[in-house]
C-alpha cells in the first residue's frame, strides 16, 4: 500500500439538510403563501392535519342537531308522543359530520388531480392545506352553536297558520318547526358557514398551491376544482334547512 493511499483520510460525512416545522392550520388563515413556503420546507405527511378536519366536522354536527332539535321536540309536544330519543340528534350529528369529512376527501381527491405532482419531490401537498383550511370553519361553527342556543324559545314556534295546516301529523308539523328554525340567525348563519366557508377554503388553498406546485394555472385547478362537488355537498348537509324556508 502506497503511502499517499494510508494518509488519504476518508471524506466527511455531509448530513442532510435539517426541513422546516410544519405551519400550524392558523398560519394558513393568517397567510397562506407564507404557509405554503413553510409547508414546502418540511417533510410531507398527509395527516398532519387531521384534528382540524375532524374538529370541524363536530362542531358542524352539533350546529345542526341543535338547529333542527327544537322542531322534532315540538312536534312531539304537541301530538302527545315520547320525545325523540338521544339517537335521534346524534344521528342527525353524525349526518353532518360525515358530509364534512366527505367533503374533505372530495378537495382531496379533486385537488390532486387539478393541481398534479408539484414542483418538487415533495409533492403538491394537497392533502394538507385542504385539511389546514378546515380551521377557517372552527368560529364560524362555535358563532352557529351560541346563536342556537341563545335564540328564544318564541322564534323557533311556527305560526299558528301553519300549525293549524299541519292539524295533528307530526311529520307537518315538524316540517312547519324547521320552517320557523330556517328563520333563525342560527340558520343563516349556518347556510354562510357552510357554503360561503368552503368557497373561502378554496381561495386560501390556492394562493397555498401557488408555491408548492409552482404554476398558477395548475394550483387554480387544484384549488377550484373541488369547488362545485363541495358546495353541492354542503348543500346537502343544510337542505332541510334551506328548503323549509
Amino acid at each position: 500500500m502506497s503511502r499517499s493511499s494510508r494518509s488519504r483520510k476518508p471524506a466527511p460525512i455531509v448530513p442532510p439538510p435539517a426541513t422546516a416545522s410544519a405551519p400550524l392550520p392558523i398560519d394558513l388563515l393568517s397567510g397562506p403563501r407564507g404557509f405554503g413556503v413553510q409547508l414546502a420546507e418540511s417533510e410531507p405527511l398527509t395527516w398532519r392535519y387531521w384534528a382540524a378536519v375532524v374538529v370541524p366536522a363536530a362542531l358542524s354536527g352539533v350546529a345542526y342537531a341543535l338547529l333542527v332539535r327544537p322542531a322534532a321536540q315540538l312536534a312531539a309536544e304537541l301530538t302527545n308522543t315520547a320525545a325523540p330519543p338521544l339517537i335521534a340528534h346524534m344521528t342527525n350529528a353524525f349526518g353532518s359530520f360525515f358530509l364534512t369529512v366527505l367533503t374533505f376527501a372530495v378537495m382531496w381527491g379533486l385537488g390532486r388531480l387539478g393541481a398534479g405532482r408539484g414542483k418538487s419531490l415533495r409533492g403538491s401537498r394537497v392533502a394538507e392545506i385542504f385539511s389546514a383550511s378546515f380551521a377557517l370553519l372552527v368560529p364560524l361553527y362555535l358563532l352557529v352553536i351560541v346563536l342556537a342556543l341563545s335564540t328564544p324559545a318564541a322564534a323557533w314556534l311556527p305560526s299558528e297558520a301553519a300549525l293549524a295546516a299541519a292539524g295533528q301529523n307530526p311529520q307537518q308539523i315538524q316540517r312547519a318547526a324547521l320552517g320557523a328554525a330556517a328563520q333563525t340567525s342560527g340558520a343563516l348563519a349556518l347556510a354562510f358557514a357552510t357554503l360561503l366557508g368552503t368557497a373561502a377554503q378554496c381561495v386560501l388553498a390556492f394562493f397555498a398551491l401557488r408555491v408548492t406546485v409552482g404554476h398558477i394555472g395548475r394550483a387554480a385547478l387544484g384549488a377550484f376544482l373541488p369547488l362545485l362537488p363541495a358546495l353541492i355537498i354542503g348543500f346537502i348537509a343544510i337542505a332541510p334547512l334551506i328548503l323549509a324556508r
